[in-house]
């Protein structure tokens, strides 16, 4: 029998913000193009080289390519939207590369629910990550920082 050359590493972790705003503003920041391409691809210092797809729809392919700040290593994310109930859920799976190596495969939930004035949202990543245990935590940190830069799209004039 062969040994794998490398390990994978399974984990879920689930990352929750409450959001003063109601349910349809952070839907919105989800699913509109403009909105996504603001928050999600063209945050900070990140360069984006590429990008396709943006309209969700269940079944909706979304692929991007992307460097992180003074890095020439090309990072890719893959997205395919699985399920989707207007101002409640997003459901997607999604592979990632690292300079053309396997990062990880994922399904994540996206819930959000009314709390107040404003929404709870809830992210849930079940995961397959391919560069071992300490990626889980990159990753809950990165999505933790994703959530974070939503709030400044969510608070920008509709």
């Amino acid at each position: 029998m062969t040994a794998f050359p490398h390990a994978v590493t399974h984990a879920t972790f689930c990352l929750e913000r409450v959001y003063d705003a109601p349910p349809a503003r952070v839907f919105h920041a989800f699913t509109d193009p403009q909105a996504r391409r603001r928050w999600f691809f063209k945050t900070d210092s990140w360069t984006l080289h590429a990008h396709s797809g943006g309209d969700l729809a269940v079944g909706a392919v979304e692929s991007s390519r992307f460097s992180p700040p003074g890095a020439s290593v090309l990072i890719t994310n893959d997205s395919t939207y699985l399920d989707i109930v207007a101002d409640a859920r997003l459901v997607f799976a999604y592979a990632m590369t690292l300079a053309g190596a396997p990062l990880s495969a994922s399904l994540a939930t996206v819930e959000i629910r009314p709390e107040g004035g404003g929404a709870r949202l809830i992210f849930t990543e079940q995961g397959a990550y391919f560069d071992g245990p300490d990626s889980v935590a990159g990753r809950e940190e990165g999505t933790r920082q994703m959530l974070e830069t939503l709030a400044n799209e969510i608070a920008r004039p509709a």
